[in-house]
This record gives structure tokens, sequence and C-alpha cells, in this order.
């Protein structure tokens, strides 16, 4: 049913196609999904609550289950709750394309758009959705966040497939629950999920609470990203987080080489799960193209031109403590200036990393 859901699906955006709203930039799609009792429903709380800079407008299945202080919502009107913080809820009571349409089409559009997944939903049928050609340059899929309750997955008798689907799918597993379990237990979970996606990152909470700059690509943590590439050296990042993970960056006015650098993105060990940065392409020299990488999702796009801003590659590149090798990262990024450029260069490019 989900696959012929999808078949029909550019049919429906021919019929819809005029009434897509015109945006200045794509608008990032995180999924998320997760068995049900996983955490999902925390996960959301924080991301309405969070003080990340944007306007955030969540999709759920049933928005009872969101607990929204009473005294931040302002308005409740067709299906949509809109909070003093500029963020929306919406019920997924219709076509999921056609809801997410309805609120780019609000006066103010949101930032970015979460959507949940039902607990035994397939999540990699709602993330192709925000793959069709006819969605490009309004939505971009960021991200697909499976939560994982580690102290039931493997317990959950007859739903086996649907939660190995789920994982499979991600780009980032959240094992939740992480205070109810022993060492044992960790070493038994990082074991299971490599087993079913290898290059996914997998970050831990304890009630759902996880740094959102792990998760989300946006707002006030793609500036924080920024900022540490524009510093241009290697560093711990300032922040409450700080033990959990290393950062690199990268800067340089020599331009580099589309194939080699895929190469190089390519090769990337699993241990780095963020990426964000802008690019100097030697295969397109006169614009800036746009890097971002979440786990083992990677994307390249040709974007707005230099104009009087010299081109100068910047980025920065997170991953755990001990996984980020700076001295094998310099000598990888440098090897992309050498060889010749393929001229011209796609406006985008996107792939998922190779399995180790």
């Amino acid at each position: 049913m989900a696959r012929r859901r999808l078949q029909l699906l550019p049919l429906v955006m021919r019929r819809m196609w005029m009434d897509i709203p015109t945006l200045p930039a794509p608008v990032p799609v995180m999924v998320l999904t997760g068995f049900l009792g996983a955490g999902k429903t925390t996960l959301l709380n924080q991301l309405l609550r969070a003080d990340h800079g944007l306007r955030v407008a969540v999709l759920v299945n049933d928005f009872g289950s969101i607990n929204v202080d009473t005294q931040l919502v302002v308005e409740v009107e067709d299906g949509a709750v809109s909070l003093a913080n500029g963020c929306i809820c919406c019920t997924l009571r219709d076509d999921m394309l056609d809801v997410v349409l309805q609120v780019l089409r609000r006066p103010t559009p949101p930032d970015y758009i979460v959507i949940e997944a039902s607990g035994i939903s397939d999540p990699l049928a709602i993330a192709l959705t925000f793959r069709m050609p006819e969605l490009r340059g309004v939505l971009m899929l960021d991200s697909v966040v499976a939560v994982v309750d580690a102290e039931q997955v493997d317990a959950r008798h007859g739903y086996e497939a649907t939660v190995i689907d789920q994982v499979s799918a991600a780009d980032i597993v959240v094992l939740n629950k992480m205070d109810l379990v022993g060492e044992d237990r960790r070493g038994f979970l990082y074991t299971w999920v490599r087993q079913i996606v290898p290059r996914a990152r997998i970050l831990e909470s304890t009630f759902g609470r996880v740094p959102l700059e792990f998760v989300m690509g946006a707002g006030k943590h793609r500036i924080a990203l920024d900022a540490m590439a524009i510093d241009g050296h290697n560093h711990e990042h300032d922040h409450d987080h700080a033990q959990q993970f290393g950062t690199w960056s990268y800067t340089s006015e020599t331009p580099l080489v589309l194939a080699r650098l895929r190469e190089v993105l390519g090769a990337l060990p699993v241990s780095i799960y963020r990426g964000k940065g802008l690019v100097a392409l030697a295969d397109a020299p006169e614009r800036r193209v746009i890097f971002h990488l979440v786990g083992r999702r990677v994307s390249l796009v040709v974007g707005e031109p230099w104009g009087a801003e010299p081109p100068r590659t910047q980025l920065v590149l997170i991953g755990t403590p001990d996984g980020v090798d700076a001295a094998t990262l310099e000598r990888s990024f440098a090897a992309c200036h050498e060889g010749a450029p393929a001229s011209p260069a796609q406006p985008a490019y996107e792939w998922v990393r190779a399995q180790p």
C-alpha cells in the first residue's frame, strides 16, 4: 500500500502544483520514527520548547499526546496549535503532503518541519516523498531520526521487522532510556544498531534529551557550526555536551575538485556524523556550494553567486571525541585540490555514504 501511494504522489503533486508556494530556500524536514513508547513524544516536546531560534512545524498523528504548556498557546485553528515562540503543531488528519503544503502556505511559513511517523509505520516511504523532483526547491530532507527504547527494543514480539525497518532508514539512532540499562546492555545495543545500519550516528539519551545541534542542521545550531568553520582551527565546542563530541574545521581559498571531494566525503569514518559549510568548487567556480552531512546522508547544492566575496571553502565536521583525526582529515581535504574539474557541475548532489 505504501509503495502504491508513493507511485500516485506525482499525480497528486501535478494537481496541486499551482498551489505550491515559492520560498527563498527549501525548508528542511526531519522524519522522526520509533516504536510505540520509545520516546518520540518526549523528543518532540523538546523540539517545540527549545531555544533554537526557529519556527518549527511539528506534524503529529495525535496532538493530544503532546504535552504543550497552555500558557505557550496563542491560537488554535483548523487542526493547528500556534505557540508563542513561533512554533506550530499540526495533526496529520489528512494526506501528509496536503498538511505539509498547508503549513508552507501560512503567512509566516516554518523554518523547519518535523514529521512524526506513527509507531508502526515505515519511515522510508515518508522520507522518499521529499525526494520527489516536484518538491525540489521547496522541501529538503534533512534527516531521519529513529528513537529506540534501550530497555525494551528486543522485546517487541511480533513487531521485530517493524523496528528493524525504522532503524534501517535512520541517519541518527537515539538510544533512549539509557539510564535503565547497564554496560553489558549498552554494548549489545551498539552492536545491534551497527548490524542494521553501520553508518548511522548513535546518540544516547535519558528522557529524550539530546543535543539538538546533532539532529537539526538549521537555526542557531547552523549558526554555531558556521562560526566554528570560520574559526579555521580544531577545537572542542563550547557547550554542555562538549565531552560528547569533537570538531574539525577547514578553510581554504583554493577550489576543490568535485570528484575528489565526493571520494573524501564518501570515505569519512562512521565516527563523523555531522558536517556543514560552504565549498568553493572548481567545477562551479562562480557559485557557492552548500555542504551538508548528517549521519550517512551527504548533499552538495550549488547556491548563490559569490559576488564580491572571494570564493573560499569553510566547513566543519563533528564526530565522537576520539573519532576526529585532524591529521588524516587535513591530508584528505588537501588532496581535493588535485585533478581536473568536470564542467559544468550539476545543481545538486545527494547520496548515502557507502557501508564500511
